[in-house]
C-alpha cells in the first residue's frame, strides 16, 4: 500500500476533524494583529488556506481575498466559502508582482517548509507579490508545542463511518513534526485502508527571521495568542513582517 500525497485523503474529512476549531475567533484574532501594526489590506492572499474556513469571516469591507493551498483535494471543498481560488505552491505563486497588501499563511502551513531553500523561497516570493509597505502574517508551531504535546501520541476519530487514526511523533534531532493518518473505510463487508503521511519541520524563531532578512523583509513582531511577545514556551508563534 503506498501513502497518498498529503490531504488526498484527508480532504473528505478535514472539516470533522477541525471541528474544534473556532474560525470566527481567529479571524478576529487577525484582525486584532492587523489593527495592532496599523494594518488595513484591500487585497489579501491566504496561502494553504486548506478548504477556505477563514475566507468568509475576513471577506469584508469591500475586501477581495483569493484563498489559495497545492492541494486541489482541499480547495474543491471550499468551492462555497471562497470565490476566488487558485491551486499553487506558495514557493511559487501565479501572481503579478505587487498584487497584494497583505499575505496570510495561518495553521502552520508555513511548517510544511523542510529545507532552507524552501523557506527562502516562500518569504521571496511573499515579498514579490507584496505591495510596498504590504504585511505578512504567519505563524508556526514550536518545538515546545512539539514536546509537550505531540511527541509521541496515538488520536482516534469516527467521522462518517470511517475510523480515522493519527499518529503524532516528533524527531527531536531532525526537528520534524510526524502526524501519520491511517483510515479505515467500511468495504464490501470489511474495511478498505488507506493511509497518508504529513511531515512538518519546526523550525526556530531565528530561521524565519533570518529568512525574512535574506527575503529582503522585515520582521516586526513575533506574538502569542494573547498578541503579547512570544515566550520560549508558546505553543504557537505569530510572526508580522513587512515589505518596505
Amino acid at each position: 500500500m503506498t501513502p497518498v500525497k498529503p490531504y488526498q485523503i484527508l480532504a473528505d474529512r478535514y472539516d470533522a476533524v477541525m471541528a474544534h476549531v473556532d474560525y470566527p475567533n481567529w479571524a478576529l484574532l487577525v484582525e486584532r494583529i492587523w489593527s495592532q501594526y496599523g494594518v488595513q489590506p484591500r487585497r489579501i492572499l491566504e496561502t494553504g488556506a486548506g478548504t477556505c474556513r477563514l475566507a468568509p469571516f475576513l471577506a469584508r469591507r469591500g475586501r477581495r481575498i483569493v484563498s489559495t493551498d497545492i492541494c486541489f483535494e482541499m480547495l474543491e471543498r471550499g468551492f462555497s466559502r471562497a470565490k476566488r481560488r487558485a491551486c499553487c505552491d506558495y514557493t511559487k505563486l501565479p501572481f503579478r508582482d505587487e498584487s497584494f497588501d497583505a499575505i496570510l499563511c495561518l495553521y502552520d502551513a508555513v511548517n510544511y517548509c523542510l529545507s532552507e531553500d524552501a523557506l527562502d523561497a516562500f518569504f521571496a516570493e511573499a515579498r514579490r507579490v507584496l505591495s510596498p509597505g504590504g504585511f505578512i502574517l504567519f505563524d508556526a508551531t514550536t518545538a515546545y508545542n512539539s514536546r509537550t504535546n505531540f511527541a509521541d501520541v496515538v488520536f482516534h476519530d469516527r467521522i462518517g463511518g470511517s475510523d480515522v487514526i493519527r499518529h503524532s511523533w516528533y524527531d527531536e534531532d531532525a526537528r520534524a513534526q510526524h502526524n501519520d493518518f491511517t483510515f479505515f473505510t467500511p468495504d464490501k463487508g470489511g474495511y478498505s485502508r488507506s493511509e497518508e503521511s504529513h511531515i512538518q519541520k519546526v523550525w526556530p524563531r531565528a530561521a524565519f527571521r533570518t529568512a525574512c532578512r535574506r527575503a529582503g523583509l522585515e520582521m516586526c513582531g513575533c506574538l502569542d495568542e494573547s498578541l503579547a511577545t512570544a515566550e520560549r514556551n508558546a505553543l504557537r508563534l505569530h510572526m508580522v513582517c513587512r515589505r518596505p
